[in-house]
């Protein structure tokens, strides 16, 4: 089945059957990078929904610009596609922006969230962050140095230098060399250059559990902090050792953190 926004293919993948769980990429990811949590997702009867954003992965370039609203509609849009009333929404950084978006744009349709190492406002140290982002792009190797060390946290770095190391090249070699991923992702930094949801935290209606890894030096502990301030009765984790790329660094962690808050909600009790 095919689904487009603004005259542009949006590419998307369904898994198992159940209630509907929809994973929200980070501004560098794609579908492929859920490629090995889904048996775990899937094996406790869920649905497992997974999207490239606009300018992301398979999905469409949308060389006009956006808004982190703009992408929270196409979500929304993909749901009525495909006839899913309500889905739980699993957002990490970027993808985590646009799960805030679409729970204060579509509340109806968000079951229960759970934000990871995201943020609900760009302020100046993180839009200046952003800004040496989009200068980095002149080069593969400039780009990598400016995002990619802090993405991972330093426990992680301490123990996986071999791994890093053959990333670096990869993407030095493949996506940071490629014009067309360097023309994408400026324009996915440029849309999250003027968000803030600060004032709008308190409309959020669905069950929220916001996971704050203390190592992340891009989304900062700070950050979720004011999340779940904001919304009302959400529960904050922090989680030690451990880095923006929560997912990556800590899969025996996340994976039971997402089947628990989703799949068994009655299971856990939180402060």
């Amino acid at each position: 089945m095919a689904y487009t926004f603004r005259n542009r293919p949006i590419h998307y993948e369904r898994h198992g059957t159940g209630p509907t769980l929809l994973l929200l990429n980070g501004i560098m990811m794609s579908t492929a990078s859920w490629a090995p949590f889904v048996p775990a997702f899937t094996s406790a009867g869920n649905s497992l929904l997974l999207v490239d954003l606009m300018d992301q992965g398979k999905s469409g370039a949308f060389e006009e610009g956006y808004r982190i609203d703009d992408q929270a509609e196409m979500v929304a849009g993909l749901l009525d596609h495909l006839n899913i009333s309500q889905a739980g929404v699993m957002g990490t950084s970027y993808g985590g922006a646009v799960a805030l978006s679409l729970s204060l744009l579509h509340p109806n349709k968000v079951q229960r969230l759970m934000l990871a190492a995201t943020r609900a406002y760009t302020d100046p140290l993180f839009r200046v962050m952003c800004e040496s982002w989009l200068h980095a792009c002149q080069s593969p190797q400039a780009l990598y140095t400016a995002t990619m060390p802090l993405f991972y946290g330093a426990s992680f770095q301490q123990r996986a230098g071999e791994w890093l190391a053959s990333r670096r090249a990869l993407l030095e070699k493949t996506a940071f060399a490629s014009p067309d991923f360097t023309a994408r992702f400026q324009r996915l930094v440029r849309s999250i250059l003027d968000f803030d949801l600060r004032e709008r935290l308190g409309g959020i209606t669905a069950p929220t559990l916001v996971l704050a890894p203390a190592e992340d030096l891009v989304m900062m502990p700070w950050e979720q902090q004011r999340i779940a301030q904001g919304i009302p009765g959400a529960h904050l984790l922090t989680l030690h050792q451990t880095g923006h790329v929560m997912f990556l660094e800590r899969p025996e962690l996340f994976i039971p953190l997402v089947m628990g808050w989703f799949a068994h909600p009655g299971t856990i009790a939180l402060p």
